[in-house]
């Protein structure tokens, strides 16, 4: 047992019950002690019943995405996933190394739906050659050669023209997303 100072009337008691802050000597003592712990139990249930509301409306919220919101998440994870894969290489297009880089298409995301979230269609890009040079797509086909060599692109290039067109469906963006979650957590251990 452990001496302690009244929360109430401040003397000096020994505590029977751990965490107990009151001596529970008197009257006021007790009562002081009875809305204490009347108060921390409605603090509790104040807090459960904001996370209860805060549950209802993100499932609320989740209720009213569009299809454009689900695949704006997925992108967000996938090349967070590029950035992370290819985090040593530099520049699929000019080999620029200490710059600022986005996880660029060789087939524009834009054009080619089906390629959007294919591995081999993105790769870490610097900001200049994907945002200022439209992709730099001439030089982008010849870093993919150099690195994974003719037959890869133009099976890459093959694909892009059967996959031009791509819905993908609500469960499909959300399992992408999730997929690629996963993996952004396994770089960060």
């Amino acid at each position: 047992m452990t001496i302690a100072n009244c929360k109430h009337c401040k003397t000096k008691f020994q505590q029977k019950v751990f965490g107990l802050r009151f001596c529970c000597e008197t009257d006021e003592c007790r009562e002081a002690c009875a809305k204490f712990v009347l108060e921390k139990k409605k603090k509790a249930i104040e807090r459960l019943t904001k996370k209860r509301e805060k549950d209802v409306l993100k499932a609320k919220k989740e209720k009213l995405k569009t299809l454009s919101q689900y695949e704006a998440e997925a992108k967000r994870e996938f090349q967070k996933y590029i950035r992370n894969r290819d985090k040593d290489l530099p520049c699929i297009s000019c080999g620029a190394k200490n710059t600022l880089f986005d996880a660029g298409h060789f087939r524009k995301a834009e054009i080619y739906s089906g390629l959007i979230f294919d591995e081999r269609n993105t790769h870490k890009q610097c900001r200049r050659c994907n945002r200022y040079l439209g992709g730099n797509e001439g030089e982008y086909r010849v870093g993919l050669v150099n690195r994974f060599g003719e037959d890869f692109v133009k099976q890459l290039e093959n694909d892009s023209v059967r996959l031009r067109n791509y819905k993908y469906t609500k469960e499909q963006l959300i399992e992408i997303k999730n997929h690629y979650k996963n993996l952004n957590k396994q770089f960060k251990n």
